[in-house]
């Protein structure tokens, strides 16, 4: 028993001894700041990963607003009544969209439909290879996105626009000095080749694009431009990729050609979207937490160099021919 007391008390002599030794008190203190430290860096993410979360639906909601402003806004994809692929013989197809009172638009030349766009007025007649894209407008201005569908016939090349013959210019004959003049009729077809690559990520609105012409302007057999005249069309509206899916757009439109003198007023709109990921952002959008969707951006519009486009003679025109 007195053992067994001398040894307790040398215990706690020992303990009291430690009790007042400064390295270690120091070394507790700093074990408990460090234990206090991690505890607020824990806390402190914590609460860093509830804001993300919180912000990122928020994000999530603004892109379902941006993608259609309200519920009755937006219009359905319109739908193609013959399937795309290859075919033997004319196809003729009917576009029809599930939003009531939309309005379609199409296009068979590559460009992507817009509002100015030739408007859906009953079935289409596809009798050369084509790639037909259409948009639905809906009664509240919401547009749909775009559905697209390539018939190739025999494999026969796109049909090229045909050029509005030439109408001669009745009244006395002309001076000997005086040249010849004809009439370029409203109407007549204008191909153009785009001169320079063009994107939506950095495009901006009154950009200026570099067209040429891709062949003779004529009226009837007198050129009254010559092929590679260059001219120029104006950036009239970019949109950039957005989240939820958004792709870029690109929209622009030639004025006028210069022949000789005379300025030639044209008629010509076309814009290009790129390739929208709206599907694969929404099946995203369920990833418990974070809400992955959110962040997928659709592709960039891209106006490759070399790409045609064709605008139109806007009035009756009097021209000479071409030097």
């Amino acid at each position: 028993m007195r053992t067994y007391l001398t040894l307790l008390t040398l215990a706690l002599v020992a303990g009291f001894a430690l009790a007042q030794d400064p390295g270690m008190q120091a070394a507790q203190q700093a074990t408990q700041m460090a234990a206090q430290a991690a505890q607020q860096a824990n806390d402190q993410m914590m609460q860093a990963a509830q804001q993300a979360n919180q912000q990122a639906m928020q994000n999530a909601q603004q892109a379902a607003q941006n993608t259609s402003s309200c519920y009755r806004c937006a219009a359905a994809v319109p739908k193609f009544s013959v399937k795309p692929g290859n075919y033997s013989a004319t196809v003729t197809l009917k576009i029809k969209d599930s939003t009531r009172g939309a309005v379609i638009y199409y296009t068979t030349d590559g460009w992507t439909p817009t509002a100015a766009s030739t408007r859906y007025m009953g079935p289409i007649t596809i009798d050369s290879t084509t790639t037909l894209q259409a948009i639905a407008i809906s009664p509240y201005g919401g547009r749909s996105r775009v559905a697209t569908a390539v018939y190739m016939l025999n494999g026969m090349p796109p049909t090229a626009p045909v050029a509005q013959a030439a109408v001669a210019v009745p009244g006395p004959t002309p001076a000997a000095s005086e040249p010849a003049k004809v009439l370029l009729a409203r109407d007549t077809a204008v191909p153009f080749v785009i001169a320079s690559d063009v994107s939506s990520k950095t495009a901006d609105v009154g950009d200026k694009i570099s067209l040429t012409l891709a062949e003779d302007l004529k009226a009837g057999d007198v050129v009254v431009v010559k092929k590679g005249t260059p001219a120029v069309a104006t950036v009239t509206e970019v949109d950039k990729t957005g989240m939820g899916g958004a792709p870029g757009e690109v929209f622009f439109q030639v004025d006028s050609l210069q022949a000789g003198s005379v300025l030639i007023k044209l008629r010509g709109a076309a814009a290009k979207e790129g390739q929208d990921k709206v599907g694969k952002a929404f099946g995203l959008m369920f990833i418990p937490l974070v809400p992955a969707g959110v962040f997928v951006h659709g592709k960039d519009a891209e106006i490759k160099q070399g790409a045609s486009f064709t605008a139109f003679v806007d009035a009756d025109t009097l021209l000479s021919a071409a030097n």
